[in-house]
C-alpha cells in the first residue's frame, strides 16, 4: 500500500501534514527566517518517502484547490491529477498581484528554494525565484528547446538561473536550525530520518537558548554562591550538580564548585570523584609563598579534583574552616585559572568564609524546599544580604526544591512570598540522587533534573550582566 500524506497549508508561513498511514499525530511545519514554507514542505516529504523507500502520494491543498503529487525518494515530484496545467510557455502578459493570491494553486515547482520540487519531465532542475530575475538578452542558439518556463512573480524566467549564490540563504544558527531531539519532531525525526526543527517556544527551543547563555562571556572573577542560613535544605548537591550542568556547555576545566562550608560538612561525600586525602584550600593556600601571586596549572591540578562532566571541585580545610582573607585568596587564585566559581556555603552568615561569599559573589542562588522553616530561612538569607550587599538581592535566583518531607500543598504560598519580591523563582523536580544523599553525578540524574538545572544555571548567569565591575 501506497503511502499518503495530505498536507493543507494553513497559512503563508504554515501547514499540517497528516501522515494518515504512519499512525502518528499531524505535523505542523513552519516557515522559517532562511528557508520558505514550501521548501520546509518539501523536506519533510522527501525525508519521509527517502526513508520509507517508496513513492510518497501526496494531497497537497491550498484553500479551495488541491493537487495530486506523488514524490519519489530521490526528491522528483510527479503530477498525478494537476488541478491547473503546467505552463510551458510565458504569457503575454503577466497576470496582476498574482504573486499575492494565497488561493491560487501552485502552477510551477511547488518549492521556492534551492532545492526544488521537479517534475519527471523536466531536463533539469529549475529553482524558482522569489523575487523576479533581472531580464537579459539570450542567444536562441543558446537555449534548450527542451527547458520549460516558469511563471515568476512579475515575469518568466526561462533556463537555468547563473546567479545560483543569490538564491542561497545565510548559513542560519546552528541554535535554531539543529533538528529536533525531544518531543512529537524528535520522535518523528528519529523514526524516519528528518530534520524537523524545533518550534520557537518550545521546550527544547528554550534549552537552547540557555544553552547559548551559559556558553557565553562572563564577568571577570566570575562567582556564584549557593547560599542558606537554614540546613539541610540541598545547598550542597546543588550547588555540585549547577557546576556539572555548567561545565557541559563550557568545557572542561573552565568551571570549578568551591567547598566553604563548615568543617565536617557532606561535601566530599557528595561528589561523583572525592578529593584525595590532603588535597584540600588550605593545602593550595599554603604553596603560595608571600612573594608569589599565583600558582602554577600543574601545581593547582594538585589540589583540584575533576568530575566526569570536567569541572574541577576543592574542599575547603579539613582541621579549620577558612578565614576571610584565605577564603578571599582561595577565590582569587581559582578565578585566574577558571572562568567561573561556584561556592557552596555553611549555614551561619556570621562564619568568615560566608561573609567573603556574600561580598564577591555576583549571584546567588537560595534553595528552598516546601517546608515552611526553609522559606523563613530563605528570608533570613535575604535580610543577611540586605545588611552586607544589598544589590545582591536584584541578583539572587530562589530556587523551590521538591523533596521528602515536604508539604505540597504549601507551595503556592512559598512561591508567591518570593514572586512578590521581584525575585526569579525556578523549579527543581524531585530528584531521587538529591534525596538520597547519594553521589551527584551529572549523567545519573533524570532528564526533568538536567533539564532544570540547565534554566537555573542560564537564569544565574544572565542576571550576571547586571553586575557592576
Amino acid at each position: 500500500m501506497t503511502p499518503t500524506i495530505d498536507v493543507e497549508i494553513t497559512s503563508e508561513t504554515t501547514a499540517r501534514a497528516i501522515l494518515a498511514s504512519a499512525e502518528v499525530d499531524p505535523v505542523d511545519l513552519q516557515a522559517t527566517e532562511t528557508e520558505t514554507l514550501e521548501a520546509v514542505v518539501h523536506r519533510f516529504l522527501h525525508s519521509v518517502a527517502k526513508d520509507q523507500n517508496v513513492d510518497l502520494e501526496v494531497v497537497y491543498r491550498k484553500g479551495e484547490n488541491s493537487r495530486h503529487l506523488t514524490v519519489l525518494p530521490n526528491g522528483k515530484v510527479e503530477p498525478r491529477t494537476p488541478s491547473t496545467p503546467i505552463p510551458t510557455t510565458a504569457p503575454t502578459a503577466p497576470p496582476p498581484a498574482r504573486a499575492e493570491d494565497s488561493s491560487a494553486p501552485p502552477t510551477g515547482p511547488v518549492v521556492v528554494a534551492a532545492e526544488p520540487l521537479m517534475y519527471e519531465t523536466q531536463s533539469e532542475v529549475v529553482p524558482h525565484p522569489q523575487t523576479p530575475a533581472p531580464s537579459r538578452p539570450q542567444d536562441p542558439s543558446q537555449t534548450r528547446s527542451r527547458t520549460p518556463q516558469y511563471q515568476g512573480a512579475d515575469e518568466a524566467v526561462t533556463g537555468p538561473l547563473e546567479a545560483l549564490a543569490d538564491l542561497v540563504a545565510a548559513p542560519a544558527s546552528p541554535v535554531a536550525s539543529d533538528p529536533a531531539r525531544l518531543g512529537l519532531r524528535g520522535r518523528l525525526n528519529a523514526a524516519f530520518g528528518l530534520k524537523l526543527v524545533p518550534k520557537e517556544a518550545s521546550l527544547e527551543m528554550r534549552l537552547r537558548d540557555a544553552q547559548t547563555i551559559i556558553a557565553g562571556p562572563l564577568p571577570d572573577r566570575a562567582l556564584i554562591g549557593v547560599m542558606q542560613v537554614k540546613g539541610g535544605v540541598g545547598k550542597t548537591p546543588l550547588s555540585i550538580a549547577l557546576t556539572d550542568s555548567i561545565a557541559t556547555y563550557r568545557g572542561s576545566r573552565r568551571v570549578v564548585c568551591a567547598d566553604l562550608g563548615e568543617v565536617g560538612g557532606s561535601f566530599p561525600d557528595r561528589v561523583a570523584v572525592p578529593p584525595a586525602h590532603g588535597s584540600d584550600a588550605l593545602g593550595l593556600l599554603a604553596e603560595i609563598t608571600p612573594a608569589a601571586t599565583d600558582v602554577r596549572p600543574t601545581t593547582l591540578r594538585q589540589f583540584l579534583t575533576q568530575q566526569p562532566s570536567g569541572a574541577d571541585v576543592v574542599i575547603g580545610g579539613a582541621a579549620a574552616p577558612l578565614g576571610y582573607d584565605q577564603a578571599q585568596a582561595l577565590g582569587m587564585i581559582l578565578s585566574q585559572h577558571r572562568d567561573l566559581i561556584v561556592a557552596d556555603t555553611g549555614n551561619s552568615s556570621l562564619a568568615d568564609s560566608w561573609q567573603w561569599v556574600a561580598g564577591a559573589a555576583h549571584v546567588a542562588v537560595i534553595p528552598v524546599p516546601i517546608r515552611t522553616d526553609a522559606a523563613i530561612g530563605a528570608q533570613r538569607t535575604l535580610k543577611a544580604f540586605a545588611a552586607v550587599r544589598p544589590d545582591l538581592l536584584s541578583r539572587t535566583v530562589i530556587v523551590i526544591t521538591d523533596g521528602p518531607g515536604d508539604i505540597p500543598e504549601d507551595e503556592h504560598d512559598i512561591v508567591e512570598r518570593f514572586s512578590n519580591l521581584a525575585v526569579p523563582v525556578c523549579r527543581m523536580p524531585y530528584e531521587p540522587l538529591f534525596a538520597g544523599g547519594k553521589r551527584i553525578a551529572l549523567s545519573q540524574l533524570r532528564r526533568q533534573t538536567r533539564d532544570a538545572l540547565t534554566v537555573l544555571a542560564s537564569t544565574a548567569i544572565g542576571l550576571m550582566d547586571r553586575a557592576a565591575g
